[in-house]
């Protein structure tokens, strides 16, 4: 739903009748250049399998006879329907194409998956989808990806395809050479689905520097960095099991999507990023800039307070992004303008936080242990009193 074009198939039964078209979506933008943007395709109609490629010469015929061509920021297709419009987009392709489109047909709730792991196809053959941690295929100590993939294509003559989350899928895979791929992915080290970190499956980066002359900041290379550190901070809130979709690009023109993402990081300059938030868990919305400048160093303390927010007001079962995007921003700045971890304590209620008074030993011993594991000292008391809570629970069950 972010490309310039998009065509989503409708069958009946199996069988191909044809297709949904949306057009108009884009990602690439220039910071401090607010006539550039991200935007999500728009919907513009249906047309019969017959018909795809007639509809698709007088779209790329409305783009050539329309589209800007003066302001290259401005020449894309996006810029065009933002301008002009879907009703009036729709009704020059429908005069380049001779006919009317159809209206769009409803489809089921888009969830995304990233098919790693073992699937049927449907045929009576399988595939398989490896995770490529941000597409480098490279042998190093303890993972020979390279030799792994060679070694298979060699020997069971199978084709790859490679996926927009920068994964392989080996497909047409005979069921009886089931075992035999699957010994030689772990022999070499390639883990399982259930076996990575899900804030890791789920994140991407480009390749930024030193490959791409546009980055203005680091990318691939340290997010694996970025990565940990905030697996760290999640496990010090509490947030352990906590996951969702983090995206990192170099510069602005988004090639690992990150105006998508729940957390998406924007290179700015030199060691500092855009700080984009409240994208959805299945990549169907857009993001929003949070922040325009974050250095690298101050990722955790701009975080915390947010993850802490999160934490403490979701819904249940809510994402991070969901959240980010129900409360809005003003309510996050606010939040995190005003928090205090020496002095925050959750408030679950409506009437809001309560002064509890306590013995000087026992204040030592929670800020002791707040020093030790490295968290705020109202955190652990909220945590002391809640497992003390639930002990008795269990004693007068």
């Amino acid at each position: 739903e972010f490309r310039r074009v998009l065509f989503r198939s409708c069958d009946r039964a199996g069988k191909l009748k044809g297709f949904n078209v949306l057009a108009g979506g884009g990602l690439g933008r220039t910071h401090n250049k607010e006539e550039t943007f991200a935007r999500v395709a728009d919907e513009i109609g249906y047309v019969d399998k017959d018909d795809v490629f007639n509809l698709v010469k007088a779209i790329v015929a409305t783009q050539r006879d329309y589209g800007d061509r003066y302001n290259r920021r401005h020449a894309r297709m996006k810029y065009l329907i933002h301008d002009w419009g879907v009703a009036r987009f729709r009704q020059q392709v429908e005069t380049y194409l001779g006919k009317p489109l159809k209206p769009f047909k409803k489809l089921p709730k888009w969830t995304f998956y990233d098919y790693l792991g073992w699937h049927e196809q449907g045929d009576g053959h399988w595939f398989v989808g490896i995770a490529i941690a941000n597409g480098r295929v490279l042998d190093r100590d303890g993972l020979q990806l390279k030799t792994a993939l060679r070694e298979i294509v060699e020997r069971f003559q199978l084709s790859m395809r490679v996926t927009p989350n920068q994964s392989v899928l080996f497909y047409d895979i005979q069921p009886h050479d089931r075992a035999a791929i699957g010994e030689i992915l772990t022999r070499y080290g390639i883990q399982k689905e259930t076996e990575i970190d899900p804030l890791v499956r789920y994140a991407m980066a480009c390749p930024a520097l030193p490959l791409c002359g546009l980055a203005i900041t680091e990318s691939e290379r340290i997010m694996p960095t970025i990565l940990d550190r905030l697996r760290s901070l999640l496990t010090r809130l509490g947030l352990q099991d906590e996951h969702f979709v983090v995206r990192m690009t170099g510069c602005p023109n988004g090639c690992a999507r990150p105006y998508m993402a729940e957390l998406g990081f924007v290179g700015s300059a030199p060691e500092a990023y855009q700080l984009w938030l409240g994208g959805s868990p299945h990549q169907t919305r857009l993001a929003r800039p949070y922040l325009e400048r974050m250095a690298d160093g101050a990722m955790e303390t701009t975080l915390e307070p947010l993850f802490i927010f999160f934490r403490d007001g979701r819904k249940a079962g809510e994402s991070f992004g969901d959240f980010c995007d129900r409360v809005g921003f003003e309510a996050l700045r606010q939040f995190a303008t005003t928090y205090d971890p020496e002095r925050y304590l959750p408030s679950h209620t409506r009437e809001g936080r309560h002064r509890l008074s306590i013995s000087h030993d026992l204040f030592m011993t929670l800020q002791a242990t707040a020093d030790q594991e490295g968290r705020s000292l109202g955190q652990v008391m909220a945590d002391a009193l809640a497992a003390y809570l639930q002990q008795a629970d269990q004693v007068n069950d």
